[in-house]
């Protein structure tokens, strides 16, 4: 019994030095849109949504669910006109740092966890296309700004071993991308007083 007392004595001094954001609401859920720069396509636009606890007004820790399309299309005067279409989904651990305590906070962070890169090439007068994917881990570092109930971020995101086989022959997918984010966030506001 004298050991269970000091223990769960233990457990309430550790839990109140983990309090609560004190200036902002808790939780928090980020959705919005992002503009894809990567470095084997031409372009790609995606969604992300990203649901966030706030340990205290500084710090906060979730998930993020990112959908992204990268695509290039390439046209000459030859007849090997084609060009190839590729998509990656991802899963991440994220944590954020908010400078300050207002309505406007810049932010850094990092989210890790697993990717889903998934490439298609093709060529004019092929009926399927080549398909390569794979999972694969990655990090995100990330920089951005909240402004009210408004996020502008900027991501990089680093995709590791992306070497698969198409037709035996192995290729390298490297669809590490960089991501402009602009979206709005639910919760997370500075509390009423």
């Amino acid at each position: 019994m004298k050991k269970f007392l000091i223990i769960c004595s233990f457990l309430a001094i550790v839990s109140e030095s983990f309090a609560q954001a004190e200036y902002h609401t808790p939780f928090r859920w980020d959705i919005g849109m992002h503009y894809a720069r990567p470095k084997n396509y031409g372009f790609g636009l995606g969604i992300y949504t990203e649901p966030k606890y706030l340990v205290n007004d500084n710090l906060s820790v979730g998930l993020r669910l990112e959908g992204t399309v990268l695509g290039r299309l390439k046209v000459n005067a030859s007849s090997d006109n084609g060009g190839s279409l590729g998509w990656v989904s991802s899963l991440l651990a994220i944590s954020d740092y908010h400078i300050g305590e207002g309505h406007f906070r810049p932010t850094v962070g990092l989210g890790a966890g697993l990717y889903r890169p998934t490439a298609a090439s093709y060529s004019q007068g092929e009926m399927y296309p080549d398909i390569a994917r794979g999972s694969k881990f990655g990090v995100s570092p990330r920089i951005g700004i909240d402004l009210w109930h408004f996020r502008f971020s900027a991501d990089y995101n680093f995709i590791f071993g992306q070497r698969n086989l198409i037709d035996g022959q192995k290729i390298d997918l490297n669809q590490n991308h960089l991501t402009i984010k602009m979206g709005i966030f639910f919760g997370g506001g500075l509390r009423q007083e």
